[in-house]
């Protein structure tokens, strides 16, 4: 084992190699022969652990220790568990994004940008630079990457109310008429991408009266329905076949539709397929168990809707 090992073993896999540092000529050889690749200007990193978001990470600090993460990477180091993981996992992070106040560069798996958001939104986490979390899904919404956005609501990372107080964050990037629009969506609380997108559905014609994600206790159970009406205690349920396909998701949903339908709520179960295919025959099924001040006020064709749900047309 060589200095250069030393040094990898000591920072996590990374070595800063200067002009005049003394293992230049051991890195050199270890590139030359395969062992090793040069991540970013000045460091380097073994072959076998080149493409590890924590490696990568890592380097970005060592390239320039003023450098801010922000997105995916910056959300799992606060806390968040990426879509579709039980686990704190940096794996499903394919890009590590960051920011520097005078230098921006791209690699493979790696983005610097040369940007200057405000200090105030920046904070220190295991020794890093990263933004506050509202900042990177205000980013991720702008960038159309709804799942990570959806999932952040969901754990209580980031509220509606405390992203709408980061839009000066990236006003210097964004345009007013861009963040307002990624901030409406926001304010769906939707934890899905299918309930966003029957959350537009529902803005674009008018329903009004919905509380998205709504906790309601049902005997002695405690129950979040995707989207309720509580003033007609009806409820729609957006059952995935992921999770209510399986025989104990199947089970479940049985019994909780059970338990809700005794304490006099009434929920219509429908499915992504079915509001993506068939957006007008949700709508007007839902409207037809709805009072009249909260039933659509306008309507479009098909074609409009499944644009409008997709984000392409604006609700």
């Amino acid at each position: 084992m060589n200095e250069l090992d030393f040094e990898w073993r000591a920072n996590g896999g990374v070595a800063r190699i200067h002009r005049f540092s003394h293992l230049r000529g051991q890195a050199d050889r270890a590139v030359a022969a395969g062992k090793a690749v040069r991540i970013l200007p000045g460091v380097v990193s073994p072959t076998s652990v080149a493409s590890d978001p924590r490696v990568r990470i890592k380097a970005v600090h060592m390239w320039h220790r003023d450098a801010v993460l922000i997105g995916k990477a910056a959300l799992v180091m606060q806390g968040l568990k990426p879509p579709g993981q039980h686990l704190h996992n940096l794996d499903a992070v394919k890009e590590v994004e960051a920011y520097s106040r005078t230098r921006s560069i791209e690699r493979e798996g790696i983005r610097v940008h040369r940007w200057r958001v405000p200090r105030r939104y920046v904070t220190e986490k295991y020794g890093m630079w990263v933004v506050e979390p509202e900042v990177s899904v205000l980013l991720l919404a702008l960038d159309g990457d709804w799942a990570w956005v959806c999932e952040a609501l969901r754990q209580g990372l980031v509220s509606p109310e405390s992203c709408r107080a980061s839009r000066s964050s990236l006003s210097w990037r964004f345009s007013r008429h861009q963040i307002s629009s990624a901030l409406a969506d926001i304010n769906l609380k939707s934890w899905s991408i299918p309930e966003l997108e029957f959350g537009r559905l529902m803005r674009a014609v008018g329903i009004t009266g919905v509380k998205p994600n709504q906790a309601v206790r049902a005997g002695d159970r405690r129950y979040i329905l995707d989207k309720a009406f509580e003033a007609e205690k009806v409820a729609v349920e957006i059952d995935s076949r992921a999770i209510h396909g399986t025989i104990d998701g199947y089970e479940n949903t049985m019994m909780r539709s059970a338990n809700l339908d005794r304490s006099g709520w009434k929920i219509l179960h429908t499915t992504p397929t079915m509001i993506r295919q068939h957006p007008q025959f949700v709508l007007d099924w839902l409207a037809s168990h709805l009072h009249r001040r909260h039933r659509p006020r306008t309507t479009f064709p098909e074609h409009i809707l499944r644009q409008t749900m997709a984000g392409i047309v604006p609700a």
